[in-house]
């Protein structure tokens, strides 16, 4: 056995499979093309190795570093704009183990897996090459962020490199934040501690999050940031306030602010408290940040990552056709790696939701498969709140399998006990089992600490139902009234007023709301999705269907 370090490239044909069952033909003579002319000639005058040819993949080493990425970079120039090739490349510098028969090596599996994050027609590599180019070499990539690679314990960094003919703008820049030192009152120790707490835990949390880098201004020069985070701190009174407001360096204008306030007897509780609020918004907007970065992209030029990104930006609209849409982008990211487990979750998610808001079952041959996928998504992010929010959804909503979701569910806030879709989960568990006080509790919390989601007309509905079937005819009207207040175009607020005003016997009111709803589209709509419902409830959803009136 011999082993060497080597710098290690993976090359990947997009969309290879699909193209074999449209045309077989065509696309072995694509890949004879490429290997003739696009690909193995470049990597040869670049001084290439091949170690293994996959069909439709590529394995190589270089003894240079820059030589590599040259490489990459030529080929995939060359091939910018072909009418049928287009490649995913990612590069890393490991140790191989070699023998006469075959060669092995961590190396090996952590390229394949960071070819997986590349965009189509660009190239990703790893940090470890990364630092080893010249300042040159290095300036022709961006950071892409932080990527949890299958048995890889850390999350690992990735830069990225794809091709922008005659545009000036990176467009894959990734947003980052410079977290600058936070301000308190009163001035004492006591209070420095806490502020220097929140600090330091929301840079922690905030860093979790894909598609925006996070950096501590007090240990490094960020002076290249896109943004300011500022927080100030003060006690008072038995209460505490938490503000944070971000700001553009560019412009030094002020993009976003919020306050929190809760009483410090328990300073622990209190700072608990203030993180699961601000980590909840700034959830939203760094997956804002990344969504707008993503515009200008070229579909076909996404990788898988940000085409999740793009698609949670979909989902965030709140139509059927925004997240119609966002499933179609889960189609594609999905085709390009089969086995990333959160793409499969919002695939899932998606479903989900739109076979909900049209009160439709999910198709029986897609509950066998998704099933499938949701277990394949916790082998692959084992470390991922979502995947277990999802999966718990997809048994209590699917499966009726209350004590599934319950697992999933005690799992996903032992990975975040800050993550706020959580509260969502547990009131419509105990909707299901009849327990309407509770599932009230429980969405009260989601709409008080997410107050500046977009789903928030959704979570006002699903808390008005479980009034309305705990006796709490009063507190379901307004939750609806609220509800048609944010989105005064859809029926479904209305007919859940109608429905408990009748309640109260206020019948005029009562039709006065239905005539309104029928003046209004019979679409589905997403922010009308009825929540799990107790067998003797069941008649509710035949009242609240779209286009139906009693």
């Amino acid at each position: 056995m011999r082993s060497r370090i080597t710098t290690l490239m993976f090359v990947d044909m997009v969309g290879y499979s699909a193209m074999m069952n449209a045309d077989q033909d065509a696309t072995i003579q694509a890949v004879r093309e490429l290997k003739n002319h696009q690909l193995e000639p470049v990597l040869s005058d670049f001084g290439g190795e091949i170690l293994k040819r996959m069909g439709d993949g590529w394995i190589i080493a270089f003894s240079s570093i820059s030589a590599a990425l040259d490489s990459a970079i030529q080929v995939q120039t060359n091939l910018y704009g072909h009418r049928k090739l287009k490649l995913r490349i990612g590069c890393h510098l490991g140790e191989i183990v070699e023998d006469e028969d075959d060669f092995y090596g961590a190396g090996v599996n952590i390229t394949q897996r960071i070819q997986t994050e590349a965009p189509p027609g660009g190239v990703m590599v790893s940090e470890d090459l990364f630092r080893q180019l010249s300042d040159d070499r290095a300036k022709l990539l961006n950071e892409a962020g932080t990527f949890n690679l299958k048995n890889i314990s850390q999350p690992v960094r990735l830069y990225q490199w794809r091709p922008a003919p005659g545009s000036q703008r990176k467009l894959d820049d990734v947003p980052s934040i410079a977290v600058q030192a936070f301000e308190f009152a009163p001035v004492d120790a006591e209070t420095e501690a806490i502020a220097g707490d929140l600090r330091d835990q929301l840079i922690v949390r905030v860093s979790r999050r894909k598609g925006v880098l996070v950096f501590d201004a007090l240990s490094k020069a960020v002076d290249k940031a896109t943004y300011d985070l500022r927080g100030r701190v003060r006690m008072a009174g038995g209460r505490g306030r938490f503000t944070i407001t971000m700001t553009s360096r560019e412009d030094a204008r002020p993009v976003w602010s919020q306050t929190y306030e809760a009483p410090t007897d328990d300073v622990f509780a209190f700072c608990d408290e203030v993180l699961e609020l601000a980590e909840g918004d700034l959830r939203l907007q760094t997956n804002a940040f990344d969504g707008d970065r993503l515009v200008d992209i070229p579909l076909e030029e996404l990788s898988v990552s940000e085409l999740r990104a793009r698609a949670a930006n979909e989902y965030y609209k709140t139509t059927m056709e925004s997240w119609s849409y966002g499933l179609a982008l889960m189609e594609r990211a999905i085709s390009l790696n089969p086995l990333d487990g959160v793409s499969l979750c919002m695939r899932v998610e998606a479903q989900i939701m739109l076979f909900g808001a049209r009160y439709q079952p999910l198709p029986i041959e897609l509950q066998a498969a998704y099933k499938e996928d949701l277990d394949t998504a916790v082998i692959q992010s084992p470390q991922s709140d979502y995947v277990f929010w999802t999966r718990a959804v997809f048994r209590l909503v699917v499966l009726d399998d209350v004590e599934g979701a319950r697992a999933d569910l005690k799992r996903s806030a032992e990975l975040n006990p800050a993550y706020l879709e959580n509260y969502e989960l547990e009131g419509q568990i105990a909707m299901r089992e009849g327990d309407f006080d509770g599932a009230d509790a429980a969405f009260s919390r989601l709409i008080e600490r997410g107050a500046q989601n977009p789903l928030q007309p959704y979570r006002l509905f699903m808390r008005g139902v479980a009034r309305f079937c705990g006796g709490n005819y009063e507190g379901a009207a307004q939750d609806a009234s609220t509800a048609s207040d944010l989105r005064p175009n859809e029926a479904g607020h209305l007919k859940l007023r109608a429905m408990a005003l009748r309640e109260m016997r206020l019948e005029d009111q009562a039709e006065e709301c239905l005539q309104r709803a029928r003046e209004l589209s019979t679409d589905p709509m997403v922010t009308t999705k009825l929540p799990v419902m107790p067998p003797d409830f069941h008649w509710m959803s035949k009242q609240l269907k779209p286009g139906v009136f009693y």
